[in-house]
């Protein structure tokens, strides 16, 4: 295990140097584009042959063929650190003798688990494509997958040079929200590097030696952030009730399904998924 954690840091330290390639590589591209002569482009203005002045938008760089070529290096990594932990944690099973039965449960209730956050997403993608374009996008939901994030951090970069995130926007206005969700998920990426090797220590710590108490702890830090989530839900039952009601009957839906789960197997590895689907489409034919 000790093995496994200090290769899982290799693989973060590969990640912090591609993502901080991909920041170094597309900056380089924008500089090179925004002055180039044969666009006549100084800035993010294009002299016309008439003489006018035609304020350029972000798309001639977030659809180009750079563009794509540099955010595939970043999708590229992330497609290889996924399957090398893969491979490593699946040789790390043989290692520690385990159950090849509860090894192949535990690979597709993970599977079947992410069918529904991953699918949770695809409004947000349409519309982080519509303003940053979809290599960026890509590259965004490969690295984090969080549109939240991505959605705030880029507006916020937008709104720092007095604009907004729209389907049009100045290039330096666009560079600048492109920088802003790359910066700031390096905060993780170097906690990683300089303590990821201690978290063996720190759940040692935790578990004060009982290795039995590991999963117990996993548990209530998994119960914790659903539950963050949930409490911050009902709580918008005045402002929106949409959000409290899909909750409150996403709950319902798990619920059932864990129950009918003791017959049926499967239910509790799809009962995710369901309860979130079922919830939302629930919520939105109501209200």
């Amino acid at each position: 295990m000790g093995n496994f954690i200090k290769d899982h840091q290799s693989v973060i330290k590969t990640s912090f140097y591609g993502v901080f390639f991909c920041i170094v590589f597309t900056s380089i591209v924008l500089k090179y584009r925004f002055t180039r002569k044969k666009d006549c482009v100084i800035l993010s203005i294009i002299y016309s042959k008439k003489g006018g002045i035609i304020m350029k938008d972000q798309w001639q760089f977030a659809n180009s063929p750079l563009m794509y070529m540099v955010c595939s290096v970043g999708i590229i990594l992330v497609l290889f650190q996924g399957t090398y932990l893969l491979r490593r944690a699946l040789k790390a099973t043989k290692e520690m003798n385990m159950d090849k039965k509860r090894i192949k449960k535990g690979i597709v209730t993970a599977a079947v688990s992410s069918i529904g956050p991953a699918l949770g997403i695809c409004g947000s993608i349409l519309a982080l494509i519509v303003t940053l374009g979809a290599p960026v996008t890509a590259l965004r939901m490969s690295v984090i997958g969080g549109t939240n994030y991505e959605t705030m951090a880029a507006n916020f970069g937008a709104k720092a040079m007095g604009s907004e995130l729209a389907t049009t926007m100045d290039p330096t206005v666009y560079a600048n929200a492109l920088w802003t969700p790359a910066l700031g998920v390096m905060g993780w990426l170097i906690f990683m590097i300089i303590f990821g090797h201690k978290m063996e220590s720190v759940n040692h710590i935790l578990t004060g030696g009982r290795k039995a108490l590991l999963p117990a702890v996993s548990v209530g830090a998994m119960l914790g952030a659903f539950a963050y989530f949930c409490v911050d839900n009902l709580s918008k039952v005045n402002t929106n009730p949409k959000v409290t009601f899909a909750t409150v009957f996403g709950f319902i839906i798990m619920f059932i399904c864990q129950k009918l789960g003791k017959k049926y197997a499967w239910l509790k590895d799809w009962g995710l998924t369901f309860a979130m689907f079922i919830g939302a489409i629930a919520s939105q034919l109501i209200f």
